[in-house]
C-alpha cells in the first residue's frame, strides 16, 4: 500500500511532554499532601522524607528512559496520597469529634454535680471552678475536678435537713450498696444521644478541614439545642440540625475539591505558560474557601490554556520530527516550512534525484495525523514514470519510519491506497517558491 496514507505520529518529545506533566501533577500532589497533613499534625518527618525519596526515583525514570513506566507509576502515586490524606484528614477529624465529644460529658457531669452537691458546705474556689467546667468555660485539671465532686457524693445522702429530691438525686447518682469509681459511675450515669454524636463528628470535621466561620452557625444552634428542655422540641431541632450539617459537610468537601483542583492547574499554567495568564493567576492565588466565586471559571480557563499550549508543542514536535526525516532522506527543507505547514495546512518537498516530483505533508498536526503523499509538481511530464515514483516513495517511507523510530518518534500508517489506486496528485507551486528552488539548485 504505497499510495496515499493518512498516518500517526507521536514525537519523543510530545511523550517527554507527558512525563514532566504526571511530575509536575505529582509534585503537586506531594505539596497539597505534605502542606495538610503538617498543618494536621500527621506527618513525621521519616513519612516526607519516604514521600520525597519515591519521588526521586520517579524521577530517574526518565534518565533510565522508562517513560512508559513513569506514565504508570505517577498516576497510582497521586491516588496512593490523595487516599493516604484522606485517612490522615479523617483521624484528625476523628481526634476533634473525641475532644468535643469529652468535652460535653464532662459539662454534663458537672452540671449533674453541681445539682446533687448543692447546699453542701464545700469550697467556694471549687465550685466556681466545677460551674465554670458546666458552662463549657476552660478549666484546668477537669478530671481533677469532676473527680473530687464524685468523691463527696457518698457524704450527701446522709446529710441532713437536705430535701428529699436532693436525696433521691444524690442516691441515683451514687449507689451505697456497692462503691463506685468515677468511671463506674459515669458509664451507669452517662446517656448517649446519637444524633449529637453525629453533629460533634460534622462540626468536627467543618471545624478541621474547613473554617472556623463555616461552623460558628451550627455551633450556636447547638447551644440553643443544649439549652431547651422541651423534649419535643429539642427533638425536632437535632433532627434538623443533623440534616443541615450533613449537607454542609458535603458541600465543604465540594468547595475544598473544587479549590484543589484550581490550585493544581494554577500550578501547571505557572509552569508551562505564566505570559498567558498572568492576572489569572493573581486571582487564583487570592481564592480560598471563604472566597470561591471565581474558582469555576478560572478552572475552565486554566484548563484550555493547558490543552492548548500542549496541543501546540505536540503539533510543533510532530511538523519538525516529519520535516527533519525528510531533509535526512534528501529532501529540500527550509526554513520557515515548519510555520507554513501550520498556516496553509501542507508543505511540498522536492526532491533533486526525483526532477518534477516531490512530497506533500499536510494535515492537522495538532491531533497527531497526517496525509503523506507523493506529488507531480508540472502538467508537463511523463505520467508513466509516476507508479515508479509512488513505488520509490514507498520505500523511502519506510526509511522515514526507521529513521523517526531512531530518534524516539512513532510514525504508524492508518490508512494507505494502493500503487495508482488514485491519479498522481499535480501540485503548481508558485513563481517565488519556483524561483527559490531553482536559484538553489544552480548554486549546487
Amino acid at each position: 500500500m504505497s499510495g496515499p496514507k493518512v498516518v500517526r505520529i507521536v514525537t519523543r518529545e510530545e511523550i517527554l511532554d507527558i512525563c514532566a506533566g504526571h511530575l509536575r501533577r505529582l509534585e503537586q500532589a506531594i505539596a497539597r499532601w505534605e502542606a495538610q497533613a503538617q498543618r494536621l499534625g500527621q506527618l513525621s518527618e521519616q513519612e516526607r522524607a519516604a514521600t520525597h525519596g519515591r519521588l526521586q526515583q520517579l524521577r530517574q525514570l526518565i534518565e533510565a528512559d522508562r517513560l512508559v513506566d513513569l506514565q504508570k507509576q505517577v498516576p497510582i502515586e497521586i491516588e496512593f496520597l490523595k487516599d493516604d490524606l484522606q485517612q490522615r484528614e479523617q483521624r484528625a477529624v476523628q481526634q476533634v469529634a473525641q475532644q468535643r465529644q469529652l468535652a460535653r460529658r464532662q459539662r454534663e457531669n458537672a452540671a449533674t454535680l453541681l445539682g446533687a452537691l448543692q447546699g453542701k458546705a464545700l469550697s467556694a474556689e471549687w465550685l466556681q471552678q466545677l460551674q465554670a467546667i458546666a458552662e463549657g468555660q476552660p478549666v484546668a485539671a477537669v478530671e481533677s475536678i469532676l473527680a473530687q465532686g464524685f468523691a463527696h457524693l457518698g457524704a450527701v445522702a446522709q446529710e441532713p435537713g437536705l430535701s428529699e429530691a436532693q436525696q433521691q438525686l444524690a442516691r441515683r447518682l451514687q449507689d451505697d450498696s456497692a462503691p463506685q469509681t468515677l468511671a463506674q459511675w459515669r458509664a451507669a450515669h452517662e446517656q448517649k444521644e446519637p444524633r449529637l454524636e453525629r453533629i460533634e463528628q460534622h462540626i468536627a470535621q467543618l471545624l478541621t478541614l474547613d473554617d472556623q466561620a463555616s461552623a460558628d452557625p451550627y455551633l450556636a444552634a447547638l447551644r440553643l439545642i443544649d439549652a431547651e428542655t422541651r423534649a419535643p422540641q429539642r427533638n425536632l431541632l437535632l433532627d434538623s440540625l443533623v440534616l443541615e450539617l450533613a449537607q454542609a459537610t458535603r458541600d465543604s468537601q465540594e468547595r475544598r475539591a473544587r479549590l484543589a483542583r484550581l490550585q493544581a492547574l494554577a500550578s501547571e499554567v505557572a509552569s508551562l505558560c505564566p505570559a498567558a495568564a498572568g492576572a489569572e493567576l493573581s486571582r487564583a492565588e487570592q481564592c480560598s474557601l471563604a472566597n470561591m466565586a471565581p474558582v469555576d471559571e478560572l478552572i475552565a480557563r486554566f484548563s484550555a490554556l493547558i490543552e492548548a499550549e500542549l496541543q501546540q508543542r505536540a503539533a510543533l514536535a510532530r511538523r519538525q520530527a516529519v520535516l527533519e526525516g525528510l531533509a535526512g532522506l534528501g529532501y529540500e527543507v527550509r526554513e520557515g516550512m515548519a510555520t507554513a505547514w501550520a498556516k496553509d495546512g501542507r508543505v511540498v518537498l522536492r526532491k533533486s534525484a526525483t526532477p518534477g516530483y516531490g512530497v506533500e505533508v499536510g494535515g492537522n498536526a495538532d491531533n497527531g495525523r497526517l496525509q503523506v503523499r507523493a506529488v507531480a509538481l508540472s502538467a508537463q511530464r511523463d505520467t508513466r514514470r509516476d507508479k515508479d515514483i509512488e513505488t520509490i516513495w514507498c520505500g523511502e517511507f519506510q526509511r522515514l519510519q526507521a529513521l523517526l523510530a531512531t530518534q524516539g518518534d512513532d510514525l504508524s500508517i492508518e490508512k494507505a491506497l494502493a500503487v495508482g489506486a488514485v491519479p498522481l496528485k499535480e501540485v503548481l507551486l508558485d513563481d517565488a517558491q519556483q524561483a527559490d528552488r531553482e536559484q538553489a539548485h544552480q548554486r549546487t
